[in-house]
């Protein structure tokens, strides 16, 4: 394929989606991380699209640009605290799944050995497509900008495909030990990685046992361990392996 049908169709993708990653078109095209990058280029010296941390995105979008930088001032203590210790179950050569989560995107930031990752969520992708360390794999799809996450079926399907050593999840609300989430499509993806993952690690502060959300995917007992930045009640601990 030549470049102009590449950008043409990278154009075409930006309809649907707000973001296009450079490991998204490495794994489309089936071309190296320097032909991505002189496309973005190409697109973005022609003035039809912004370019942004590891990847473009379209024009009118652009507000959505300061939301990766947001996150990252969103890294607490606490958050740190918990990424640290889910660090400790990440080994060389593993694949594992990245949620949709603040306390995940600080793990990714951590990580720093050769693996494979699999992730929906825009953020992670952005922080991990500079590790060269990492193969990154980004599922595509609609863009929920809320939860800045990317969801179809066809994609989600994938995962059925895999088998996963950990897959690290966050939690919208733990409430009553239910595990729920905001968005009916991100609690799919959850779904599907709770019988592909030979680990599934929920990581989550104190703060979300006081609150649910609209979709439940199970309890914390369909989990192997949860990591969390305080002492959690006894009827928890009784429930799931924890570390603080």
């Amino acid at each position: 394929m030549y470049q102009a049908q590449r950008t043409d169709a990278m154009l075409d993708l930006l309809n649907h989606q707000e973001i296009l990653t450079t490991e998204m078109m490495i794994e489309r095209f089936k071309v190296s991380r320097d032909t991505v990058r002189r496309d973005f280029t190409k697109l973005a010296d022609e003035g039809k699209v912004k370019r942004v941390h590891g990847g473009i995105m379209r024009l009118e979008s652009e507000k959505e640009a300061f939301s990766f930088n947001d996150r990252i001032k969103e890294f607490t203590e606490s958050k740190k605290h918990i990424a640290g210790l889910a660090r400790t179950f990440i080994k060389s050569n593993q694949t594992d799944f990245f949620d949709v989560s603040t306390v995940v995107l600080q793990l990714a930031q951590m990580t720093d050995v050769a693996m494979t990752i699999y992730t929906h969520s825009l953020d992670n992708s952005i922080m991990l497509s500079t590790n060269e360390k990492v193969d990154l794999h980004t599922l595509g799809g609609k863009f929920f900008p809320k939860n800045r996450f990317f969801y179809s079926l066809d994609e989600a399907m994938i995962l059925k495909n895999i088998s996963f050593d950990v897959a690290f999840i966050g939690a919208a609300g733990l409430k009553d030990g239910q595990v729920s989430f905001e968005n009916q499509e991100d609690a799919q993806v959850k779904r599907l990685l709770l019988s592909h993952a030979k680990q599934k690690i929920i990581l989550a502060e104190s703060t979300k046992f006081q609150k649910s959300a609209t979709y439940s995917i199970g309890t914390l007992a369909d989990f192997d361990y949860l990591i969390t930045d305080k002492k959690p009640a006894k009827q928890i601990i009784s429930t799931i392996n924890v570390k603080y």
